[in-house]
């Protein structure tokens, strides 16, 4: 069993590393410290499990996870991460086979790892908390203007924009944007998005 832990502090990846091998001493272990060693590692070695911190240097591993998934489909991700609401970690999920925050304990590390041999995923304690509290509400329901209206608006269109783009007034645009603000308990756009990707009302 190969893992690499992708981490760009050296005191978090001794430390991983050292909770790691403590409870699989048989399991070869590798660090990269930046992206561009990271996938490096991956194309001249068969891993099984990536354990990667989501502030990875320069980069943000959500971008790049997707590109991991695709050209590696069979490693198994665990993303350690600073990054604990709930829209976030509910989108993130998707994308990982375990979500821990880096608050935690090393021991959810180790059980994660236990989990994923045994071909399950894991979400730790805190993260599973956060996202029981995430409102997934199914009954959230959209006229067929407000879906249209939100599909525009994943375009990031302007208010005029979204009218001429579906003949109708600004001032109808501006009501079921209003609408949506309220079905979906956001207080921007920038909240519309990230909950209308989470409850999948969009597509991504």
């Amino acid at each position: 069993m190969k893992i690499i832990i992708a981490d760009d502090h050296h005191l978090i990846v001794e430390g991983l590393k050292a909770a790691v091998q403590k409870s699989f001493p048989v399991f070869d272990i590798n660090t990269s410290m930046n992206k561009q060693e990271l996938f490096e590692t991956l194309e001249s070695q068969t891993t099984d499990i990536l354990i990667q911190d989501i502030k990875f240097g320069d980069s943000n591993a959500k971008d790049f996870l997707d590109e991991i998934k695709t050209k590696f489909p069979k490693l198994k991700i665990i993303l350690l991460s600073s990054v604990s609401d709930s829209v976030s970690i509910k989108q993130l999920s998707k994308k990982v086979d375990s979500y821990i925050l880096k608050s935690e304990s090393l021991d959810e590390i180790n059980t994660a790892i236990d989990s994923i041999i045994n071909g399950k995923k894991y979400f730790s304690k805190e993260s599973t908390k956060r996202l029981n509290e995430f409102q997934e509400d199914n009954e959230i329901v959209l006229s067929r203007r407000e879906k249209e209206v939100l599909a525009v608006i994943m375009q990031e269109k302007s208010i005029k924009e979204i009218a001429e783009i579906l003949f109708i007034s600004e001032k109808t645009v501006e009501m079921h944007r209003s609408n949506l603000f309220v079905k979906l308990d956001v207080k921007n756009l920038t909240g519309l998005i990230k909950k209308a990707i989470a409850l999948n009302l969009v597509d991504e």
